[in-house]
């Protein structure tokens, strides 16, 4: 029995190596026929990536910047790179827009996002959008593109609410008129978390609200000070299970194959938490979507919408999980970075607040329209987008063996193969910082330089192709609409604890945020 146990081994271990070298002669010979050269090599010294990986796992203490000293070092002589990584795999590293081009849209079904991408997100939300591919991607995303039409991004009554609740939770001023120094990310948190909610469950958490009346002590917004307590608990467990959900996925996303690493107790009652969190509001669009008559006078929302589609409740709240990871807080990424950039470059704060001003009559209400229309709004958000992208690295996975356009060779310029199942990385943050194509002057904060026409792929805060942000319209509307709301109560607005551009830290996580928040004081305006 032991030999016959001994012979099957060996005939599959010879099978595993027959394959691996008819996979690598294939490789080779479509490597010869698309004229491909491998780009630069930046492994570095055995043992491969185990030196990158401590880094990683130290940035806390190390004070490295992950992108700028780790990611951005392989890209110091070459747009397009290969590194082993730690568990040996050998993955393609890329800044260059033709590569971009391709991997998104023109070779759309050659790459995908893969089977650890879907691990690394499955415990927070399951099966979905955000981590599917092919015929449940394309199901999904039909599921959602109807809901995110420019009709419902212009009921923006629930947006003038919530930005009325931030400028009242910034707090009132002295008798100079500034207000108090305020770290206002967590109100832009509770921002985008109750225009998030109200727009995928038709129901706001009311988590500003909530905030204001613990801290000032007014109960008069619910029917007993047990409601409020019990709410603003519930809003609080929700908002910090969702950091700790996300700070494990990046950990998961950052130990490659080793994914399952990234797990424990900690994440397991994170995810709980936020399932727990959305379960009435899926019941409430199952039962609505049976019996219709019970959402009459109910504002519609995409939840409401979906469940019209499918009743199975696990899908409706992986579905909605996804978009509210993915929407909650790239919003607020985008609006903390605007805020600082604002604060340190009073110039632009002075210019926008005129044309504002100019523009946007305060008894008069901010449409859809009229934020579209206002370019200079549009510079200053592209800006601080094309510097700060919300979400800085990328990867795609080869669907099957194939190309990308350029990067390989002495010049740059010839094809690089990749192999089925091989990790393609991108960084859309580095490439916006290329001199190349950005100019001498690509890390000054310049909104004037959206004046001129910018080459598509070279700029991809929302990404392109098929897989384009569904929700591009919806945070640049909400971002749009509290900045003017912001810029017509103050005329004036200062840093608080740092004072030089260059030296930002970013948080890292499913998105990348001001690490030292956004700390400032405003001036009201006395017109």
């Amino acid at each position: 029995m032991w030999t016959t146990i001994v012979l099957l081994a060996c005939f599959f271990l010879v099978v595993r190596i027959v394959q691996a070298l008819v996979a690598k002669r294939r490789l080779q010979r479509s490597a010869q026929q698309h004229g491909c050269q491998e780009p630069e090599d930046v492994t570095g010294p055995f043992p491969y990536g185990v030196r990158r990986l401590r880094r990683m796992l130290a940035l806390a203490t190390s004070g490295e910047d992950f992108l700028d000293d780790i990611i951005g070092n392989d890209f110091k002589n070459a747009a397009t790179v290969k590194f082993t990584a730690f568990d040996g795999n050998t993955a393609i590293s890329t800044t260059e827009p033709a590569n971009l081009q391709a991997i998104l849209a023109t070779q759309f079904k050659e790459f995908v996002g893969g089977d650890r991408r879907y691990h690394c997100f499955e415990p927070a939300i399951g099966h979905s959008i955000f981590n599917a591919d092919g015929a449940f991607w394309e199901h999904s995303r039909a599921l959602f593109r109807p809901q995110f039409s420019r009709e419902n991004i212009n009921d923006l009554e629930m947006t003038h609410k919530a930005s009325d609740s931030l400028i009242t939770a910034i707090g009132s001023t002295d008798a100079n008129g500034w207000t108090a120094n305020q770290e206002v990310m967590p109100l832009i948190y509770n921002f985008t978390l109750d225009t998030a909610t109200d727009f995928l469950f038709g129901e706001t958490v009311g988590s500003q609200q909530l905030a204001i009346a613990a801290r000032t002590g007014r109960m008069g917004i619910c029917s007993s000070d047990g409601d409020v307590q019990a709410k603003e608990a519930e809003a609080q467990a929700f908002a910090r299970s969702f950091v700790v959900v996300q700070e494990y996925i990046v950990r998961r996303i950052r130990l490659q194959s080793l994914w399952w690493l990234g797990d424990g107790l900690e994440f397991r009652k994170a995810t709980r938490t936020i399932r727990k969190f959305t379960d009435r509001f899926v019941q409430l669009a199952i039962d609505t979507a049976a019996s219709p008559s019970k959402g009459e006078g109910k504002k519609q929302s995409l939840m409401n919408s979906l469940a019209t589609q499918t009743q199975d409740r696990k899908e409706l709240q992986d579905q909605i999980l996804s978009i509210l990871l993915a929407g909650r807080d790239t919003t607020a990424s985008m609006l903390g970075w605007c805020l600082v950039r604002l604060a340190l470059h009073p110039e632009v704060f002075n210019k926008l607040r005129s044309i504002v001003l100019e523009n946007f009559d305060p008894e008069e209400p901010i449409t859809f329209a009229k934020l579209k229309d206002c370019r200079y709004l549009q510079h200053v958000l592209n800006e601080v987008l094309r510097l700060h992208p919300t979400v800085p690295l990328n990867s795609r996975n080869a669907a099957k063996d194939t190309t990308i356009p350029v990067g390989g060779g002495p010049d740059q310029k010839s094809p690089v193969v990749v192999r089925k199942g091989q990790v393609v990385l991108f960084s859309v943050y580095l490439m916006h910082r290329r001199k190349d194509l950005w100019g001498e002057d690509v890390l000054d904060f310049k909104p004037e330089r959206w004046q001129q026409q910018i080459p598509a792929w070279q700029y991809l805060p929302f990404l392109g192709g098929p897989r384009i942000c569904l929700g591009q319209q919806f945070a640049l509307t909400e971002a749009s609409y509290l900045l003017v709301r912001l810029l017509q109560e103050f005329d004036a607005m200062e840093p608080v604890h740092w004072a030089e551009a260059q030296k930002l830290k970013k948080g890292l996580g499913v998105t990348m945020w001001p690490l030292d928040g956004a700390k400032v004081r405003f001036h009201k305006s006395t017109a």
